[in-house]
């Protein structure tokens, strides 16, 4: 009786998750798919049947769909769970291409795939910079230095608030797209992340860990590879100025000048 039962419900299991494969929008997806198959294959038998035996000794539809249901049934199942497995197989290689391995993040290709081409004035791009994290590879180790990388791209992005994206493109560098940014709200999170983390070695010693942050900030829509290419800008101008901090580079209609800010601000207009 046990031995029943726990086939029972271990055919339930896999009639859950055969539809699961074939119809991600629930069972009433499911069985739409199937009975359309089964219509359109009801049909075929059926010109099939008028084309070899003609009009005369002709069949019905409703006879013809019988017919056609005993081995149209089994081809249109293996049909469809074929679809369904090609599904979510794409969806796997997907996440596979698109999601970087260490930190669990999305990757430089998700980020470009998902954020817009052009770049409006209400939103930004931000480059960071993880600081001296070659230091930290040479001195503690490889698998250190991956696990202060995973605690960092932690750090990151819960300095994020709600809509906004980050991902890993390379490195110790990471990039998060804010779909919408007013000046308070980039002072706030660029202050979190260039502040950065206490990271426990593991090996009797706390290192404070910081980052250099860029920031692109436009007045009149650009291209995404240009704001990336301000907030790289801006990367560098903080490390100049000495890591953890964060500088703004913003895109502007006057021609290029530097403006320099005696605090934790700096901006830089660009045409």
């Amino acid at each position: 009786m046990h031995v029943y039962f726990r086939h029972r419900l271990l055919a339930g299991f896999e009639v859950e998750r055969f539809v699961r494969l074939t119809a991600p929008a629930g069972r009433f997806d499911f069985l739409v798919k199937l009975a359309i198959a089964l219509l359109i294959c009801g049909l075929m038998n059926h010109v099939r049947h008028i084309f070899v035996y003609g009009l005369s000794g002709q069949k019905t539809y409703w006879e013809n769909l019988s017919d056609a249901t005993f081995t149209a049934l089994p081809m249109c199942t293996f049909a469809l769970l074929l679809i369904g497995h090609l599904n979510a197989l794409q969806k796997r290689l997907y996440l596979q291409a698109t999601r970087d391995a260490l930190t669990d993040l999305p990757n430089r290709r998700w980020f470009m795939d998902k954020t817009p081409e052009r770049i409006s004035p209400t939103q930004a791009i931000m480059i960071i910079d993880v600081d001296r994290f070659k230091d930290i590879n040479d001195t503690f180790g490889h698998d250190i230095g991956d696990l202060c990388l995973r605690q960092m791209a932690l750090h990151l992005h819960t300095s994020l608030e709600q809509g906004d994206v980050l991902a890993r493109i390379g490195g110790e560098e990471f990039a998060a797209f804010l779909g919408q940014a007013d000046d308070a709200k980039l002072q706030r999170i660029a202050t979190r992340m260039s502040e950065g983390m206490a990271f426990d070695t593991g090996q009797g010693s706390i290192q404070r860990v910081t980052a250099s942050v860029g920031i692109a900030r436009t007045d009149r829509p650009i291209v995404r590879h240009d704001a990336l290419r301000l907030a790289d800008k801006a990367v560098y101008q903080a490390k100049s100025a000495g890591r953890a901090c964060y500088r703004i580079c913003l895109a502007g209609h006057r021609n290029e000048t530097q403006q320099v800010v005696p605090a934790a601000l700096s901006i830089t207009s660009l045409s």
